[in-house]
């Protein structure tokens, strides 16, 4: 039974771990890979305000492009279409009273800057327009083209247009 035993001690398995050198390798690998993460998302962490200042300026040129298409076609007190232009928002009584509307940062409709939305700025433009072409054409006098244009500190511009004719 001896001989076995010998037999068996004289085959050990060979040494199990991490020599020095591996260590300082693998600290050296993992110590790159984490530095590239840390910059990535350094780089994502920067940029997730874009989204809500995009979706905040869409928001407000909606919103007050809604305001507009809301009104009638022509001034309520004349019957006349682009006559006259109301100064103040509250005033405005018909779509064209917008035309040339502008207000530094976000306002609602008593003239009252929104919290967090004065680093914005909103210019509307109301042009009459011919729509369509030939027989089908509707007049420049019944179509108006309005475009909702708000700047936002990213110094990206979003513009809203649309079509209000008078039916």
């Amino acid at each position: 039974m001896r001989p076995q035993l010998e037999g068996a001690l004289s085959k050990a398995s060979p040494s199990q771990g991490l020599t020095l050198i591996e260590l300082v390798i693998a600290i050296a690998v993992i110590g790159i890979a984490a530095a590239a993460l840390a910059s990535a998302f350094a780089s994502i962490a920067g940029r997730t305000a874009d989204p809500m200042i995009l979706t905040q300026s869409q928001i407000a040129a909606d919103s007050l492009m809604e305001e507009i298409l809301l009104k009638p076609f022509k001034d309520p007190n004349t019957g006349l279409v682009c006559t006259t232009n109301e100064a103040a928002r509250v005033d405005k009584t018909d779509v064209c009273d917008y035309h040339l509307y502008s207000s530094t940062g976000i306002r609602d409709q008593t003239n009252t800057v929104i919290s967090g939305l004065g680093n914005y700025n909103i210019a509307v433009t109301v042009v009459p327009q011919v729509l369509g072409t030939g027989g089908t054409a509707i007049a420049l006098s019944d179509s108006l083209f309005i475009t909702v244009t708000v700047s936002n500190p990213l110094a990206n511009d979003v513009g809203l247009s649309a079509y209000r004719v008078s039916y």
